[in-house]
């Protein structure tokens, strides 16, 4: 047999031979296989090409017998034919035989408030298990398209076919301060003469935009301004500064400060996870969407009763 010419196998072909070697006869195989002596032939005809030998001689009447090699071939063939059914069997994760390594782009928001219940969910239940951060306030989509990152937590719906997303909750804006420091801001006045830590602009905008028409007035208040929500505890402390940011920061870095809601329209805060295409139909990462969805339904239920 030429080197080349194990490509011109199929597996149609070769259960046909199979059936053959089993049922000793070619009638006694068609009628099993519930197809025509003549597809039969055409198999064997074919096969008989690529090994260069008649694989089965006649011995009599309808009565056929296996070469030597025809023989060999058998348990070789079903080797193969097993290995072809599991290549195109559904996938089936099971995590508790799964070693899990999985990267994720977000913000220190997402992953101080996200993260550790996605770790505790995830981990018991798997044989191995890793996590890794990327930190940015709007994560690159480019993470997803080249594999740096397995998932995006991310306050923006992407734009591109190649992306799938998730809605995973709506949040609202609130006023954080110190009140061992300050009172809290009653009237629109009191906020426009407070200062403010913000965060770092992106492009001329910011992560949670102020909504109009107040929103470029308290723009020009802050007076602080850090690269991510975890650094404004420490500018806020003791201070009267104020800091306007996603209300279950309440549950995160912002916990140990009061909190009001502003007397002004708040834009919602959303929060999306974002995929790339070609891993929409992987078992594995089904299960971790769906793990992270769950993480997301612990958190927001401890929200509620922190707010009774």
């Amino acid at each position: 047999m030429k080197n080349d010419n194990y490509l011109a196998l199929d597996g149609h072909s070769m259960h046909v031979f199979l059936t053959v070697l089993e049922q000793g006869s070619i009638a006694n195989a068609a009628d099993k296989l519930g197809i025509t002596k003549t597809v039969i032939g055409n198999c064997l005809t074919k096969l008989r090409s690529i090994f260069h030998d008649p694989l089965f001689v006649r011995t009599g009447g309808q009565e056929i017998v296996a070469t030597a090699l025809a023989e060999s071939l058998g348990e070789r063939m079903r080797l193969v034919l097993s290995d072809m059914q599991q290549l195109t069997a559904e996938q089936v994760f099971k995590p508790k035989q799964a070693a899990v390594h999985f990267t994720v782009g977000t913000n220190d928001f997402q992953r101080d408030l996200i993260l550790p219940e996605l770790y505790r969910l995830v981990a018991g239940e798997t044989k191995e298990f890793s996590l890794r951060t990327i930190i940015s306030e709007y994560p690159s989509l480019d993470l997803l398209r080249t594999g740096k990152a397995d998932l995006l937590l991310s306050p923006v719906a992407p734009e591109g076919g190649d992306i799938l997303y998730k809605r995973l909750f709506i949040d609202q804006s609130r006023c954080f301060f110190d009140s061992s420091a300050r009172e809290a801001p009653r009237t629109l006045a009191d906020f426009r003469n407070a200062r403010y830590v913000g965060l770092n602009l992106i492009d001329g905008q910011r992560v949670v935009p102020l909504a109009a028409p107040i929103s470029r007035e308290l723009e020009q208040q802050v007076a602080i301004r850090v690269p991510n929500f975890s650094d404004m505890a420490s500018f806020m402390r003791g201070s009267d500064l104020l800091a306007i940011a996603p209300g279950m920061l309440r549950m995160g870095a912002l916990s140990g400060f009061s909190s009001i809601t502003p007397p002004f329209n708040m834009p919602s805060v959303f929060m999306f996870m974002l995929w790339h295409k070609r891993h929409q139909g992987d078992a594995a990462h089904q299960w971790m969407r769906n793990q992270l969805e769950s993480a997301v339904g612990g958190v927001m239920a401890r929200g509620k009763l922190a707010k009774v």
